[in-house]
């Protein structure tokens, strides 16, 4: 690997062949969903969404190109933490939740990372981010810095039980954020992948192991995806379905050396395919909305199907080369299981298939018509599409060759086609003779499991807060009025406080279990 490094102390940034992959990403996808929220954002509404998009981008955008632990941390957190801004602009109740689960869980996420970064900069003695990889596996606590980086990752691509967590930052985020949440922010799961995890040398158990949480995940997020009705739900949990699929391809490189090579493959190309394709849907679907007429609304849900077919895997599109990537990779394993999650792969595009099936049923459906620059907005998410088709056939690399030899195969046109061709012939079948067909009610609200929980404890708390009967009277209640702001800004100051504590003392007790 060649370097290219700049900067001096605990602050530097610079490209190598993990960063600029994820840096073209990631600019692309800040830069053309901040394009498309400048047009479609009413302009008293901008100050205010600008104001937490901007730190997030910056973040965001410097975490791919950050060389040094510090730095990658830092860039880390301030994509994460504005982004509670983004989640909770409409200010309604559901969002407001949304935004507290979200908060919640990237505090855990960001101690459980600081405890990681924390560990390897002790046991290393350096602050170097590239070594980091090929270090690992020697390292005294490797098995603790993998379990915490795996933790963080799974925090941020939405592993199960967690799948809910996207789906509620798509579904109450404004289109052009939640488009750059879904083809940026989650990627940097899969930049923390080759930054942070071993690649090789770890016992064949946590290949294993990994290889069955990702498909675990990409089959439980489908099933929770086809089962909601809202379509930034459901492509929340296509995200979080397809993230695991990235993790399949991390788990392959953890144990065996020559299979860090083609898993390192498999996890950029995924983040470059399901990034684009997956900011393209999030975009196509407010685009399909704003057009009037039906000529164009149906040219729009015909340019709709090519990142949807993308993420299926179909025949000449970024999917394609994204599934040849990670099964050579998984093929290069050996061992029982990774031969039974090779031949997962497959149906869970199955899954995927059914996801996209529902998104354009939902899609479809009748919705209030949402205001704007449609022709400006289309011309945004065109260019998107452009980088849909394009991009993972023509980047110099090795990890699309095979895909690009086998394109016009008998066999490989019949493997990428098969799992969409059984979804459709099940969805046909459900349509005609299912009373109300694929039209059928919501079973999985988005958020699924962490909605719930914070529900109930929102409940207890309410009646934690439940004010005693006191005897009535113009003093006492001259009092309350009095005392109440006192108290809610009390009880504010003590949850952050709590918050930030808690923070503090998770990552300090981590670091010194591994040291002590």
């Amino acid at each position: 690997m060649t370097s290219a490094f700049t900067g001096t102390g605990a602050f530097t940034f610079g490209l190598d062949e993990t960063s600029i992959p994820f840096l073209a990403l990631f600019a692309v996808v800040w830069l053309l969903s901040g394009l498309y929220t400048a047009i479609t954002t009413p302009a008293a509404d901008r100050p205010r969404l600008f104001a937490y998009y901007v730190p997030s981008a910056v973040g965001g955008i410097g975490v791919a190109a950050a060389s040094d632990a510090v730095s990658f941390y830092l860039c880390f957190a301030l994509m994460a933490l504005p982004a509670w801004g983004l989640i909770t602009h409409t200010r309604s109740a559901e969002s407001r939740r949304a935004g507290a689960i979200y908060l919640t869980l990237t505090v855990v996420g960001e101690a459980l990372l600081l405890a990681a970064l924390v560990l390897l900069v002790v046991e290393t003695g350096t602050t170097s981010l590239p070594g980091y990889r090929d270090a690992i596996a020697g390292l005294p606590s490797a098995a603790l810095i993998t379990t915490l980086v795996l933790a963080t990752i799974a925090l941020k691509i939405g592993m199960l039980p967690l799948s809910g967590i996207l789906s509620l930052t798509y579904t109450y985020t404004p289109t052009g954020p939640a488009a750059a949440l879904a083809g940026a922010s989650t990627k940097v799961g899969a930049l923390a992948m080759l930054r942070l995890l071993p690649a090789g040398g770890m016992p064949p158990g946590w290949a294993d192991a990994v290889m069955v949480l990702g498909l675990t995940t990409a089959f439980g997020a489908a099933v929770l995806g086809v089962l909601t009705d809202h379509p930034r739900a459901v492509l929340g949990y296509s995200s979080a379905s397809q993230m695991g699929l990235v993790l399949i391809a991390a788990g392959a490189g953890l144990s065996d050396t020559n299979a860090a090579t083609l898993a390192y493959g498999a996890v950029v190309t995924y983040a470059l395919h399901h990034g684009l394709a997956k900011a393209a849907l999030v975009l196509g679907d407010d685009v399909v909305q704003r057009l009037s007429g039906r000529r164009a609304r149906s040219v729009a849900l015909a340019a709709l199907a090519l990142p949807a077919l993308a993420l299926v895997g179909a025949p000449l599109t970024s999917g394609f080369v994204a599934k040849y990537a990670l099964k050579d990779a998984v093929h290069a394993v050996g061992g029982d299981i990774s031969a039974a999650v090779y031949v997962g792969l497959s149906w869970a595009a199955v899954g995927t298939a059914a996801l996209m099936l529902r998104f354009f049923a939902l899609t479809l459906q009748p919705r209030e018509t949402t205001p704007g620059n449609a022709r400006g907005a289309a011309l945004v998410w065109g260019l998107l599409l452009m980088l849909v088709a394009t991009a993972t056939w023509m980047w110099p690399s090795d990890w699309n060759q095979h895909a690009i030899s086998s394109a016009f195969s008998l066999s490989s046109l019949w493997a990428a086609l098969w799992p969409g061709l059984i979804a459709l012939g099940v969805w046909g079948v459900i349509a005609r003779i299912v009373p109300g067909g694929t039209r059928y009610r919501a079973v999985v609200e988005p958020g699924d499991l962490l909605t719930m929980v914070a529900r109930g404890a929102s409940r207890w708390a309410a009646r934690a807060d439940r004010p005693r009967p006191v005897a009535a009277g113009r003093s006492e209640a001259r009092s309350s009025s009095l005392a109440e702001p006192l108290l809610g800004a009390e009880r504010g100051y003590l949850r952050w406080t709590i918050a930030a504590t808690t923070f503090v003392l998770v990552a300090l007790a981590l670091a010194w279990l591994a040291l002590g």
